[in-house]
């Protein structure tokens, strides 16, 4: 990882629970520090960290980042239910939203100019199932992002299979339903992203290991369904469950971790980003790795990628014109990596 400053969540399941965020690239080695249980998920705005905390009691934590990498607490908020695995901030980072996968429900925490957060202005449930007997009981939020505009909001279900637009107050943080696209029956979408061009998103589907490419109106937001891809190379059987989503800064590639096959579907995204084509899948080590997330850096050199498993953190270097991977550096050891913040 050298040149490269991150943070690595871990997270060790339900059953226990992993107390640290590991420093690496600001000193000679990396270091674990915090007592966050189970660090799911990621956000950065200037030298302040958010942290999802995927528990019972679901809460998200505000760390001021030092120059030497240290983690200084400033608040913690409860996030009004169970499993918190995802969050983002607004544009204007005077908002920042976060999903509850266990209990179903989308919330909107204020930022104050301190970085710190305020308690929940606003909480959607969801409601629903699926026909999947075991993984859509129940709602399960995964994903929530912003949309280009600011003025709306996106978010994924996997237990709904339903992308939903909500329109955003950006006065009182209030969500009011927009619009709601079923990307399928028994798919399960979980990770979202948006083209640079803001009017396409990429949606992976965890039980149907596919990608679902939908058409945006920005004007409108209202999302239409273009096509659908695998994540798997043809002929390929076997339990296989997509995880992270990214795309290159530049919009020419898409890549997809895959968590059974243990693999990087590379796809290349067409000019105008209303479809994809497979390029590669590249494996990402031994067997039973399971990819967790994947992280593309801001100039588009590199990629990567948290291997909960294995307990590595990989880095590849990304081609230009093809948009291949190729490992570049060893891998970092870092116990369950779930997700990754570059800072």
């Amino acid at each position: 990882m050298t040149g490269t400053r991150m943070f690595i969540g871990g997270y060790a399941g339900a059953d226990r629970l992993t107390h640290g965020i590991t420093a690496a690239g600001f000193g000679a080695s990396a270091s674990v520090q915090t007592d966050v249980p189970n660090p799911f998920g990621f956000a950065v705005s200037g030298n302040v960290l958010y942290v999802a905390s995927n528990v019972a009691d679901g809460r998200v934590h505000a760390l001021r980042i030092g120059a030497e990498g240290v983690l200084t607490p400033i608040g913690d908020q409860s996030a009004r239910g169970a499993g918190t695995v995802q969050l983002s901030l607004h544009p204007l980072g005077a908002w920042l939203f976060a999903v509850n996968h266990d209990s179903g429900s989308v919330v909107v925490f204020p930022v104050a100019p301190d970085g710190s957060l305020g308690e929940v202005a606003n909480l959607v449930q969801h409601t629903g199932s699926g026909p999947d007997p075991v993984a859509q009981q129940s709602p399960h939020p995964h994903f929530v992002v912003a949309d280009p505009s600011g003025e709306r909001v996106l978010v994924t279900d996997k237990g709904t299979d339903c992308l939903y637009v909500y329109d955003f107050d950006g006065e009182t943080g209030a969500l009011s339903e927009h619009a709601r696209v079923r990307l399928g029956s028994g798919v399960g979408p979980r990770s979202l992203v948006v083209h640079p061009n803001g009017r396409h998103l990429y949606v992976n589907t965890e039980l149907a290991s596919t990608i679902v490419v939908c058409g945006y109106d920005i004007a409108t937001g209202q999302p239409k369904i273009l096509d659908t891809v695998s994540t798997l190379p043809a002929g390929v059987e076997l339990w296989n469950a997509p995880s992270g989503l990214a795309i290159r800064p530049d919009g020419r590639f898409l890549y997809a971790a895959n968590r059974g096959h243990d693999s990087i579907a590379v796809f290349a995204v067409s000019e105008d980003g209303g479809s994809l084509r497979p390029v590669h899948s590249q494996p990402v080590g031994a067997a039973a790795t399971l990819p967790w997330d994947v992280v593309v850096a801001a100039d588009g050199s590199r990629l990567y990628v948290p291997n909960l498993v294995a307990g590595t953190v990989a880095t590849f270097g990304i081609d230009q014109d093809s948009g291949l991977l190729e490992l570049v550096e060893p891998t970092l050891a870092v116990p369950t990596p779930a997700c990754v913040a570059l800072v």
